[in-house]
């Protein structure tokens, strides 16, 4: 799992509906504690400029753009492999993912490596089955379900 960034730490502080009325409360949030005033004033004016927050009377809240961010940010953290190490290689993924979505295809990538499956070509993988429900949910949340296909292997040929 990946560290958050400041602009990451920004928009979950301003969701998490914590007292953030001025500027100043956000920079003592225990976890800005690191981070130069400057560097906050910065990750907030970048985040402005996406559209992800706004400043109305010295008060820092999340669009819905940032929201959706956020979401994203959520729904991109990786999940724990179920698989013993040994498990059989029983199931086959196959994915066609747009260019689009690069973003949401190395994280299918990178979790299909976490639940232990093998790379056969770049968007054929092999690995142990079935897949967990979370991950089948989080595909359906991504909106990439629609993308992949999966086959059962019931007998290898030696």
């Amino acid at each position: 799992m990946h560290n958050p960034t400041i602009a990451d730490l920004l928009i979950a502080t301003l969701m998490s509906g914590r007292n953030t009325r001025t500027f100043h409360k956000i920079l003592r949030q225990r976890e800005f504690n690191r981070y130069k005033k400057e560097s906050v004033g910065v990750a907030l004016s970048r985040l402005h400029q996406r559209g992800y927050v706004t400043n109305s009377h010295r008060s820092w809240s999340v669009t819905n753009q940032g929201r959706k961010h956020a979401r994203n940010i959520r729904l991109l953290s990786y999940i724990s492999s179920p698989f013993d190490k040994n498990s059989p290689a029983n199931l086959i993924i196959s994915f066609d993912i747009p260019e689009r979505d690069r973003k949401i295809r190395n994280w299918l990538r990178n979790q299909l490596k976490i639940f232990k499956y093998k790379m056969l070509q770049q968007s054929l993988w092999i690995g142990p089955g079935p897949l967990p429900p979370l991950f089948l949910k989080r595909l359906e949340d991504l909106d990439i379900r629609k993308h992949i296909k999966t086959f059962k292997i019931t007998k290898i040929n030696k």
